[in-house]
């Protein structure tokens, strides 16, 4: 299930994090994310702060450690300085994440120190407890 998703070029607004949560969600869980698109740059993260992520995430899903974390979870990481959110992941077991970086091609990754610093969230949606 996961190999179709590996790499596959970052492209903002066509392949970029946000997307591969929602097309992965869509695809093969049947579920559709209310995620709003990236503009075609980094001003996206205007768009994304801990405050408006939360509000909208708890309506359709639910916190979870990250010690809890289930294959799929969504994963939100955010930057040291502010409360803007960066980057979207999807959960995998052990200790991974499924993701795609600006510059980059999407891969399955283990959850470094780099990522551990700037994870905000873990979110379950509804669909999957």
């Amino acid at each position: 299930m996961l190999l179709k998703y590996l790499g596959h070029k970052h492209e903002y607004g066509k392949f970029d994090c946000i997307q591969l949560v929602k097309q992965f969600y869509s695809a093969e869980l049947g579920v559709s994310l209310d995620l709003p698109p990236y503009p075609h740059s980094r001003l996206w993260m205007r768009e994304f702060t801990t405050v408006n992520f939360d509000e909208r995430a708890t309506k359709y899903g639910t916190k979870v450690p990250l010690t809890c974390a289930k294959n799929y979870d969504l994963m939100v990481f955010k930057s040291e300085k502010s409360n803007l959110l960066t980057h979207f992941g999807l959960y995998i077991m052990p200790n991974q994440m499924l993701h795609v970086e600006e510059a980059s091609t999407s891969c399955i990754e283990i959850l470094s120190d780099y990522w551990l610093q700037q994870l905000y969230a873990v979110y379950r949606h509804d669909s999957l407890v």
